[in-house]
């Protein structure tokens, strides 16, 4: 088995600041294939965005990144590698996923202020962020057939949102030695305030002693938990663990309803109470909600 962990995640997930900080954790050597993107769309003079857009119709440009993956993988040992793919061409490494709030990630790339990206203003970061979100899940849905924002592709995924990048680094060297060992441990660290109530605040009775959530949209519901959750956001505390039951919008869950309509049970009231009890407010709320 070789010592490889490699990084995928959300845009403005802090993968560049989490890597350095789990470099001095490890000591493992780091390559970053955004780094790759950049000199490739320096050399012919566009900026990243234009480069994505330009790539869905040439291929040598993922060529020459997917190439350079596989061979890393192959010929090198006690690794971090900063892509978005490499956990889909180097299967044997440790797989990890850094996911953030749509909007903390524009303000993180914002204030980068790179010089080849064209980012005036936070409203426009958000606008050319999911542009460049939808160009890259679309390319890559078409070239290889996967989605790289599946959890279930990854040993590990967790929230950065509001957790430093030395609590994330620490938190990856601790599950990566897990990984090594074979022992259990949580695929899924989420900052409270990202998690959504499937229960209104005055009717909770939900005492479990983990917390089991569902995917919907991009947004992470609690299916079980919720009193866990307030602890924990109540203490301050940045990250949860959380058992991910399923991705799929027609799973039945245990109340014999979907995915998709446990979601849009949960009314703008709901969430508007939750904040108000927790004292945080989201960054963005479920299509769903907004014309309840």
């Amino acid at each position: 088995m070789k010592n490889i962990i490699v990084m995928s995640g959300d845009i403005g997930s802090g993968k560049s600041s989490v890597a350095t900080e789990l470099q001095q954790l490890t000591n493992f050597d780091i390559i970053g294939t955004g780094t790759i993107q950049r000199a490739i769309a320096s050399k012919r003079g566009l900026t990243t965005l234009e480069l994505n857009e330009i790539s869905q119709t040439d291929r040598s440009i993922d060529d020459e990144i997917d190439a350079y993956v596989i061979e890393t993988g192959k010929t090198q040992d006690r690794l971090i590698m900063d892509s978005r793919l490499a956990w889909h061409f180097i299967p044997i490494a440790f797989k990890v996923f850094l996911a953030v709030d749509p909007v903390v990630g524009a303000e993180r790339v914002f204030n980068a202020s790179r010089h080849d990206e064209n980012n005036a203003s936070l409203d426009i970061t958000i606008k050319n962020n999911l542009k460049r979100q939808t160009i890259e899940d679309q390319r890559f849905n078409q070239l290889y057939n996967i989605n790289f924002r599946k959890y279930g592709n990854y040993d590990l995924i967790i929230d950065t949102s509001y957790a430093t990048p030395l609590a994330i680094a620490q938190k990856i060297n601790d599950c990566f030695n897990a990984w090594l060992k074979h022992q259990n441990f949580s695929s899924l660290w989420i900052t409270p305030k990202k998690l959504l109530p499937t229960l209104a605040v005055n009717v909770i009775d939900d005492d479990a002693q983990e917390l089991s959530v569902f995917i919907y949209n991009g947004f992470i519901y609690i299916q079980q938990g919720h009193r866990l959750v307030i602890r924990t956001h109540t203490a301050n505390n940045d990250l949860i663990a959380a058992n991910i039951i399923t991705e799929e919008p027609n799973h039945l869950l245990i109340d014999g309803v979907t995915v998709a309509e446990a979601a849009y049970k949960v009314s703008l009231a709901m969430l508007k109470d939750w904040e108000d009890s927790l004292g945080f407010k989201y960054t963005r709320y479920p299509e769903s909600v907004s014309t309840k």
